[in-house]
């Protein structure tokens, strides 16, 4: 009986503290369904004239039991990731080169991320380039985020990394329709 009465006990505190925690964490864990397809201005200091076309392709959610809900775009995001294609008007200057790139970002810690590995990021101070890692990461809702450089000892310069937020502004549909599900599954897990 006092077995009983300790367990009982211990599991009201642990109700309790679970249920204070979850009041005091102000922002709770969410998925994230993936942003609009379409053409976005690509806001960044120093950088003007890039447009991003995001489009969304994604693998449909299987017959797994784990998934109750499969149109739910928030569990179907898991299974998704962003193509983007990076442009500017004219490729003349290399800073218009350097806009021009593509990547697939799939969500990290709640943010789309995707790296692009450019062979001439880097300006030497001789003359020259060297090679940077670029990496993206923004939020879905926001549209905000981390533009993130890095590069190793390259033509004489120290290693170094910098970053530098970005906004996004959806300024219209991409240029073609999209196929977001190209294969049609079934609730046992039959794709065609």
């Amino acid at each position: 009986m006092k077995i009983r009465r300790m367990l009982a006990a211990g599991a009201g505190v642990s109700c309790a503290v679970a249920i204070g925690i979850a009041l005091e964490s102000g922002n709770p864990a969410r998925a994230v369904g993936p942003p609009a397809d379409g053409n976005y201005t690509f806001n960044q200091a120093g950088v003007s004239g890039v447009t991003w076309t995001v489009t969304a392709l994604c693998d449909q959610v299987n017959g797994s039991r784990y998934y109750k809900d499969y149109s739910n775009p928030d569990i179907q995001a898991d299974f998704c990731s962003l193509n983007i294609v990076s442009t500017t008007d004219e490729q003349i200057s290399r800073q218009d080169k350097l806009g021009n790139y593509s990547g697939r970002a799939r969500l990290v810690g709640q943010r789309w991320t995707f790296k692009v590995d450019v062979a001439d990021g880097v300006s030497c101070p001789g003359g020259g380039t060297g090679t940077s890692t670029e990496t993206y990461a923004f939020d879905n809702d926001t549209l905000t985020g981390t533009h993130t450089s890095l590069h190793g000892a390259v033509c004489g310069l120290q290693p170094s990394m910098s970053k530098q937020p970005f906004s996004l502004a959806l300024n219209g549909p991409p240029p073609s329709p999209i196929q977001r599900y190209p294969l049609q599954c079934n609730d046992i897990a039959i794709c065609y």
